[in-house]
């Protein structure tokens, strides 16, 4: 654990198909690629599920790894799935009624 966060800034380009944002803690990381992540939540959206039920096939498959891995040990895990096409007509709502 580090006082001092990492930050970087990314641009959102929908056109490019940057479709959702994963955070998530180490737990999730320790035993899931970014890819494996990726694969897990874009899986579960295309199906058209809520970003609400990908989180939790995340959360899931994170937990069933390190149950694999540690047996009864695990580490926490927490994760947020964004979906940038509904958090952009969010914003943009939001703005409009100022």
């Amino acid at each position: 654990v580090i006082c001092t966060p990492v930050i970087s800034q990314h641009s959102i380009d929908l056109n490019a198909g940057d479709e959702f944002m994963i955070l998530a803690s180490d737990g999730v990381w320790e035993f899931i690629s970014s890819q494996a992540a990726v694969d897990i939540v874009g899986q579960h959206l295309k199906l058209r599920n809520c970003a609400t039920r990908a989180c939790q096939a995340l959360i899931e498959a994170a937990a069933a790894r390190w149950h694999e891995e540690e047996g009864e040990y695990r580490d926490d895990i927490t994760a947020i799935v964004v979906r940038f096409p509904e958090l952009l007509t969010t914003i943009a709502t939001t703005s409009g009624n100022r």
